[in-house]
């Protein structure tokens, strides 16, 4: 069963200067126990020798003990993944200039020829540096605290309180279903008013921990016009949650003098009332927006649109989550409207290719893992029914088989595609394309070839004689390209 979790980001409230010394403490002594395990950690101490260790020498209860020992040990496995991953993406860089550099096909001129040389030795140096950390199998320095103020502080640029401050500004609790729901920092409700109940590090004559309760606020934005809850209401999910006893996270982190809670929980299991049974949406995701094409469940195209957003290419970080937001609300609200499922292309996002520069922009500015993100919670929430398909030439089959036929541009006849393929059904190459662009002599052999292939040959053989360089040109020419007119 499919878990979704979603983070909750709450506010402590009206703290009084005692209840911040005890929190800014706490804070102290739980990030300097991370850096103590993580440097333990590699030096090899077994998990179990450690958790002791820490929750004696920084009188943390055992608890609170494997969460920071947890926490450095999450620390260096990520760190681990992420070697593989630069190691890999670098790799992949290398390979294709090199295979540039060797294709004797395409003449390069020494100015170019001398780029890429260049180039090629940056990703070569890179690729040594992580190949280095896989074959000793440890890790790249860690900085606590962010390189960016360690780099400040070098400078002089802040103070030494404030860097000590980056450095001792978190305190995490895992949750526990047995404890209801979390141990050392607790939501409790008294009297219609929530309240983060925290355990300390002083105790009482029977060795437990002496608790406080601070008010804390539970995210709940309220129209100003109507009084209804815009976007998702979080602390009635949260406060459902709560009723259930079930586990919750919570990592308090401060910054600018405040107190910020991530909370962290399971959302409930809803039940899927729209499903792809009378029809189904493809979602073609893009920069720019979202290319939407419905097809009832024979396969039949019943209306296309694009769902476009400019602003995407260029707004900030929140004001980009908010509009993803919204793209993510229309789209679940049309799905409702006409009581379909919605289909979506099962992307990997991996940064192992040299772009240009416009287009690393796009890709630094708008990420296509968050809006999927966002829009998988959304289907979750409201009983969509999500399918994922494999994105192998969607685009392709769209722009030759489908944008001329239902006057739709490629990302719409992609969508297409994808809402097809949800449904199983195979992409024949059309007989005009075959004996357009196929060979006499290769004809036998095509039809023999696994469908992808056939639309790979289709797809070379039109850019070698045609030269299409954008999908517009083959839109608006495609009639003159197959002979229909002269």
């Amino acid at each position: 069963m499919r878990i979704v979790k979603i983070t909750m980001k709450a506010i402590l409230v009206n703290e009084t200067e005692e209840q911040k010394s005890i929190i800014d403490n706490i804070m102290l002594v739980f990030c300097t126990a991370i850096r103590y395990s993580f440097k333990r950690l590699l030096e090899g101490i077994k998990i179990s020798e450690l958790e002791k260790e820490v929750s004696h020498k920084y009188n943390l209860n055992i608890r609170q003990a494997k969460d920071a020992v947890e926490s450095a040990r999450q620390t260096i496995l990520s760190q681990k993944e992420l070697i593989k991953i630069n190691y890999e993406d670098y790799e992949s860089k290398a390979k294709a200039i090199e295979k540039i550099l060797n294709d004797k096909t395409k003449k390069l001129s020494d100015k170019k020829k001398t780029a890429l040389l260049s180039k090629l030795a940056k990703r070569q140096r890179r690729l040594e540096y992580f190949k280095y950390f896989i074959d000793t199998n440890t890790i790249s320095p860690v900085t606590f605290g962010t390189k960016e103020m360690f780099l400040r502080r070098c400078k002089g640029l802040i103070s030494n309180q404030e860097w000590k401050d980056c450095r001792n500004n978190r305190f995490y609790s895992r949750g526990d279903k047995t404890k209801n729901g979390n141990p050392n920092l607790r939501v409790i409700i008294k009297g219609g008013m929530s309240f983060l109940e925290i355990s300390t590090l002083e105790k009482t004559k029977s060795n437990r921990a002496i608790k406080i309760q601070v008010p804390i606020y539970l995210p709940q934005k309220l129209s100003k016009k109507t009084g209804k809850i815009n976007g998702i209401d979080y602390r009635e999910l949260f406060l459902n949650h709560l009723k259930t006893g079930e586990a919750y996270q919570v990592e308090m982190i401060k910054r600018n003098g405040k107190y910020y809670c991530h909370i962290i929980f399971e959302l409930p299991k809803t039940e899927v009332v729209y499903t792809g049974h009378n029809g189904i949406i493809g979602i073609d995701t893009n920069s720019d927006g979202f290319a939407l094409t419905m097809i009832d469940n024979k396969g039949n195209h019943k209306w296309h649109t694009y769902l476009k957003q400019h602003e995407l290419l260029y707004a900030k970080g929140n004001r980009r989550k908010n509009l993803c937001g919204e793209l993510v609300k229309q789209v679940t609200l049309i799905a409702k409207t006409y009581g379909v499922g919605i289909a979506i292309e099962n992307l990997k996002f991996k940064n192992d290719k040299d772009v240009n520069s416009k287009f690393a922009r796009i890709k630094n500015n708008f990420i296509y893992s968050k809006l999927l993100t966002m829009l998988e919670s959304a289907c979750y929430r409201e009983g969509i029914e999500l399918l994922k398909v494999r994105p192998a030439y969607t685009s392709k089959i769209g722009l030759y088989k489908y944008c001329h036929q239902f006057g739709m541009v490629v990302h719409n006849g992609a969508a297409m595609v994808i809402a097809r393929r949800s449904y199983k059904f195979k992409e024949s190459v059309p007989q005009i394309l075959i004996d357009k662009y196929v060979d006499e002599k290769h004809k036998d052999k095509f039809n023999c070839y696994h469908e992808w292939k056939r639309w790979s040959m289709i797809d070379k053989n039109i850019k070698k004689k045609v030269e299409v360089k954008k999908p517009d040109f083959w839109i608006a020419n495609r009639k003159r390209l197959l002979g229909l007119v002269s």
